[in-house]
Formats: C-alpha cells, sequence, structure tokens
C-alpha cells in the first residue's frame, strides 16, 4: 500500500512515538510510506520512510496551511491518508483527499465531528471510541518495542542514594498539569517510601518546589525509564486523562505493578484494587507496598495480556488490517 501518515505535533512523547514505530513498521513489510509532520520529526523515522516535512502547529484554519497540506498528499498519490489527534483529523478533513481516510483518537476529545468524515477511525484504548458513531471503528492499542536490560534494583538505589530497604515507587512522563503530579507530591509520606519522578516539562520547577521538604526525587527525562521500571517497586499515575499511556504500556511489559486514577487504558485493563479515584491515591499506593507479591499476583493476567497484545508488530499488523478494510 501507499500511505500517508499525517502529524501535526512538534513534540516527543507518545502520540510521536506511535507515528514513527507505525511509519518504520509499515515500511518494514514493504508499504510505502510517507510522514508528512514538522521537521523535527524526520530524526524518528528509518531510511525506508518518505519524508515530507511541514510545520502544521500552524492554526487549522489557515488556508495557507491546509493548501500545502493538499498539496504534500496529492504529491505522494496515496491510497491511504492517516491522521493522528485531533488536529491532523481537522486538517485532513477540511482538506479532504482523494484517497480513503483514517483517523487515529489518541486521548478524550469533547469533539470528534471530523473524525465522521473518515472512511474508518481507530482508537487506541475502547473508551476513546465509545462516544463516537461511525459504521467502521476499531480498537489498536498502541505498541511498543521490546525491552532493553533492566536494572537491578540494587543499581537504583546506588544511584540515586536511596535506602537499601526504601520501596521506590515510579512515575514518569511529560511533567505538565493534566499528569496530575502534584495530586502525588501532595499525598507522598515518609511511609510510602521515596517518589521518583522521571521527566521533563514546564511545570517541573513549580513541582520540584511542592515537593520541598518531602521523599521526593526528581530524575529529569531519562532514556532509560524503561530499564527503570525493570528495578522500581510500583507505578503510579494520577493523570486527569489520558489515552492509553505508553508508560503504562511499558511498565506492564516491565511487570510492573501500577495504581492510576480511572482514566482510558488503565480502567480497561487493571485490576479493580488498582484504579482509583484521587482521593483514593493515597490508600490504594500504600496497600500495594504493604505487600508486593500479592498486588504483583493481582497483576499477572494483566502482565501476560500486555505482552501478547502491546507490540509494535500487534500494533502495525492491526492498523494495517483497517487499511484494507478501508480499500475494499
Amino acid at each position: 500500500m501507499n500511505v500517508c501518515q499525517v502529524l501535526a505535533s512538534d513534540e516527543d512523547g507518545g502520540l510521536e512515538t506511535h507515528v514513527a514505530d507505525l511509519a518504520n513498521g509499515l515500511a518494514a513489510l514493504g508499504d510505502r510510506v510517507t510522514v508528512i509532520a514538522h521537521p523535527r520529526q524526520q530524526r524518528r523515522l528509518g531510511s525506508g520512510v518518505c519524508f515530507a516535512a511541514l510545520d502544521l502547529t500552524r492554526s487549522r484554519r489557515s488556508p495557507w496551511l491546509r493548501r500545502h497540506l493538499r498539496a504534500a498528499i496529492n504529491a505522494v498519490g496515496p491510497d491511504i491518508v492517516h491522521a493522528h489527534a485531533g488536529k491532523a483529523a481537522a486538517l485532513v478533513a477540511a482538506v479532504a483527499p482523494r484517497a480513503r481516510t483514517v483517523g487515529t483518537v489518541h486521548g478524550l476529545k469533547k469533539d470528534l465531528r471530523a473524525y465522521l468524515r473518515f472512511d474508518a477511525v481507530i482508537g487506541v484504548s475502547p473508551p476513546l471510541l465509545a462516544h463516537i458513531e461511525h459504521p467502521a471503528k476499531a480498537v489498536v492499542y498502541n505498541g511498543v518495542a521490546p525491552s532493553p536490560h533492566g536494572m537491578s534494583g540494587q543499581a537504583l538505589r546506588s544511584e540515586f542514594a536511596f535506602a537499601a530497604d526504601e520501596p521506590v515507587t515510579l512515575a514518569a512522563g511529560r511533567l505538565v498539569p493534566v499528569k496530575g503530579y502534584d495530586r502525588l507530591i501532595d499525598l507522598w509520606e515518609q511511609r510510602l517510601g521515596r517518589l521518583l519522578i522521571v521527566g521533563d516539562g514546564p511545570q517541573r520547577a513549580a513541582l520540584e518546589r511542592r515537593a520541598a521538604g518531602k521523599p521526593v526525587t526528581f530524575a529529569g527525562f531519562r532514556a532509560d525509564v524503561r530499564a527503570i521500571m525493570a528495578a522500581a517497586d510500583l507505578m503510579a499515575f494520577a493523570s486527569e486523562r489520558e489515552g492509553f499511556s505508553y508508560a503504562l504500556a511499558e511498565a506492564l511489559l516491565a511487570h510492573l505493578p501500577v495504581v492510576s486514577t480511572p482514566v482510558p487504558g488503565a480502567k480497561d485493563v487493571l485490576p479493580a484494587s488498582h484504579v482509583v479515584a484521587a482521593s483514593g491515591l493515597k490508600a490504594a499506593i500504600g496497600a500495594c507496598l504493604a505487600d508486593l507479591p500479592a498486588a504483583r499476583e493481582r497483576m499477572s493476567a494483566v502482565f501476560d495480556w500486555a505482552a501478547a497484545t502491546l507490540s509494535v508488530g500487534q500494533m502495525v499488523a492491526g492498523t494495517r488490517q483497517v487499511y484494507a478494510d478501508a480499500l475494499r
């Protein structure tokens, strides 16, 4: 197939990882793949993927942007145009390319009208599709590449100067308000051990001030966050909203127990006692840390499901099947 991927973001998060892994995976299967995106996204792509640089961070109503996007798509002459997330979906819907169109919903959105103009709609978790009436919709979970070698618990505690018997709870992701790090910091206390926050973002300075005097450590951006997951005792999410977090997928593949607020993804796959309102996070985290073997046992079926489902290969195959169905 000749596939054109459209991405309107200039950031470095799960959405961007998804598009790069999908494009590289499709190209490895022999499809012709072109990605239209901000210039900074090209570094993620393999040599088998064509790239058309276009800054789609401009206003989605910009006639200039729509004209240039239409020209870029026409130059590809694709069988499938695949838009990722709300802004790209709105732009592709406005351009109305002469090809089959697929849109992926990556997060909870109130306005999904643009997706009604697509031939098929994908959601990265079931709740994201609950409020859209479309005859061709499918769930394709985010896929995660095989994990590198993990860090040992001893090495983790040595690097950050944690006590040998101190439990370590990990929180990972971009430091932005929607992730709810302020909630975790406010509830944290000495009896819970150490909270290790991995990631960077505009909230970092404010969060560090909020955490002053608490057993909370900020590690900043770490390329080896998945290795750290192998050494931590628990993963905690306090997000207000998610699609299906890459950090969640990575934690499950690392067999790391997770406690989360009831956001899509977490509430679909985690045991009921591990999914709680923000007000219940402290109790749920404390209960897991008090009996980690029991927490891992409750999670065992989820770990098995993740191993069978959350691979890049499964994500590529599932997406490719949506393309094939749309072309029939």
